[in-house]
């Protein structure tokens, strides 16, 4: 009787063992995988307020020299580009609003971008310190026991990374634009530029693939592995 007792609680301890370190393992995944959806957002940031400048400046630019030709015609566009101070400033002001416009890309992505990882960012901070506490218990020698809400905040977090760890092949694509259109400027090749932005772009197209195929088949594990402990956990109690 004494014997099946201690086997009894040998093998409960070892499932709360197994599922502490379930719960480890996922809040260690998914502070890894918030730290790339951050820098993946930021470099999507930076590579659209490019964009959006560039658009811009075009776009007004064109729209003004097209006003100035179609009320005054070619000629009085002749003379407008030899006057040098009237064309700095007309082409500072269309820079202007193209800055202005990519700033203001870049801060209401930000945004945006704050607000999507918001949820996943405060869960894995309770997790954490979870996590902490379980391990201040531990060293105490108070136990190893994990919470209901350690479960459920496990159950959200699982549930909602693989929906924010999604391919994100226009994020590929806007990249292999932002090398094209530098690549323009900076060679003043187009064929090389189509080269430059097709390269870049399967290159990012491919990266996001892999990391998407391995990593998050990785974290699926995880959940499958961590979902079967916290059924055992559970039937146990």
């Amino acid at each position: 009787m004494g014997r099946s007792s201690d086997l009894d609680s040998a093998d409960d301890t070892r499932r709360r063992q197994e599922i502490q370190f379930s719960f480890k393992s996922i809040v260690e995944s998914s502070d890894k995988w918030l730290g790339r959806l951050r820098g993946r957002e930021s470099r999507v940031r930076l590579a659209s307020s490019f964009l959006t400048t560039i658009l811009v400046f075009v776009t007004v630019g064109a729209s003004v020299l097209g006003f100035v030709v179609s009320q005054y015609g070619w000629p009085y566009l002749m003379v407008l580009f030899q006057d040098r101070n009237l064309a700095y400033s007309l082409a500072g002001t269309v820079l202007l609003a193209g800055l202005i416009s990519g700033f203001a890309t870049y801060f209401l992505l930000k945004r945006k971008h704050d607000a999507r990882l918001k949820e996943l960012s405060s869960l894995i901070t309770e997790m954490k310190k979870i996590e902490e506490e379980q391990q201040k218990k531990v060293n105490g020698g108070g136990g190893e026991g994990i919470t209901e809400d350690a479960l459920s905040l496990a159950d959200k977090i699982v549930t909602l990374l693989p929906e924010l760890v999604r391919r994100r092949n226009q994020d590929s694509l806007l990249f292999g634009v932002v090398a094209f259109i530098v690549a323009a400027l900076v060679g003043r090749n187009l064929a090389v530029a189509i080269l430059v932005g097709a390269m870049v772009w399967l290159y990012f197209s491919y990266e996001a693939r892999k990391t998407y195929e391995e990593e998050i088949s990785k974290f699926e594990e995880q959940k499958r592995v961590f979902e079967q402990r916290k059924k055992d956990f559970i039937e146990t109690l």
